[in-house]
């Protein structure tokens, strides 16, 4: 049936698509090869990884299926958290630290998604084996944009690196994959993100929080003190409202290390009158003067934040 040995797993080829639609299956392809050199292995299943958006909840949203030149075909499953990777870690953890996130920004919001073939194998040596796997998953509601990163490997290898590194497994990461069209505005894990609003999706008659992050790259404000949200809102019907100032009412508040944030009702900080419905914020981050100013990516151009009902 299936096994793997020292020296043996080959990530050859992965194809996915240029861009998916929130809600709408998308499909990718691997294609590994197994070669057992030396000895042989039993009761060894092939474990697969990949990375995706925490809001996708993958592991429940994905079916994984994989056919071999011998062996036939079957379907894959996540691995349990209670199966140990190593070094007392699961496999999402595992692949986690090993290769972290692909050099995506914020993290936390991405995990390693692990599944491993349903049934396990026993594979003598000298056996040369092609898997071929299709990962069918569903994108979250949300507009994203990430490096993507996959993952081979065995059940009875892990990540040992006793018989040289990288020759038990095998990974790789993608350039940005773009999920666009979703509830929200574009969450942008591939580029530095000084700004950011919480909650994504909202009305203008909710508290909104924005936050100023200094350490993900240097800007023009690095070193300064007090850092001010410069915004421009606009309504349905074409007015556009100026809260460009420099006081405490638009001074941000530090909230861990160097990171500072500034929570505000739009309505009231824009002097909104009744009956008027804002559409969009464009924003930038200032210095005391004014004059200094921070926006998207660290460039000229104004964050944006898109009102919307969920």
């Amino acid at each position: 049936m299936l096994l793997f040995l020292a020296g043996c797993v080959f990530l050859d080829k992965v194809v996915q698509p240029a861009d998916a639609r929130p809600g709408e299956e998308m499909t990718i392809t691997m294609e590994t090869r197994i070669d057992v050199a030396d000895g042989g292995r039993s009761n060894v299943r092939l474990i697969i990884g990949f990375l995706a958006p925490k809001n996708w909840q993958a592991s429940a949203n994905s079916s994984i299926t994989y056919t071999t030149t011998t062996y036939g075909s079957g379907k894959m499953v996540p691995v349990p958290l209670s199966v140990d990777a190593g070094g007392g870690q699961n496999w999402p953890a595992a692949l986690k630290n090993r290769f972290g996130m692909g050099g995506n920004f914020m993290a936390d919001d991405l995990e390693w998604v692990v599944f491993w073939t349903e049934q396990s194998y026993n594979v003598p040596q000298g056996v040369k084996e092609t898997i071929n796997v299709t990962i069918k998953t569903m994108p979250g509601p949300e507009s994203v944009q990430f490096k993507t990163g996959y993952f081979v490997g065995t059940s009875s290898e892990g990540l040992s690196d006793v018989f040289g590194s990288n020759n038990v497994y095998k990974s790789r990461f993608m350039d940005c994959f773009t999920v666009s069209d979703g509830i929200s505005d574009l969450t942008d894990f591939c580029n530095p993100q000084i700004g950011a609003v919480t909650p994504g999706v909202a009305t203008d008659n909710d508290l909104l929080t924005v936050s100023f992050d200094p350490d993900v790259v240097s800007t023009a404000l690095s070193g300064e003190a007090n850092i001010y949200l410069c915004a421009k809102a606009y309504t349905s019907t074409g007015k556009v409202l100026d809260a460009c100032i420099q006081t405490d009412q638009s001074k941000l508040k530090p909230y861990t290390g160097r990171k500072s944030a500034i929570t505000f009702w739009p309505r009231a900080h824009f002097s909104m009158q009744e009956g008027d419905k804002l559409e969009k914020i464009e924003y930038f981050f200032t210095d005391a003067s004014g004059t200094t100013k921070v926006g998207y990516s660290n460039t000229a151009n104004p964050f944006v934040y898109t009102f919307k009902c969920q």
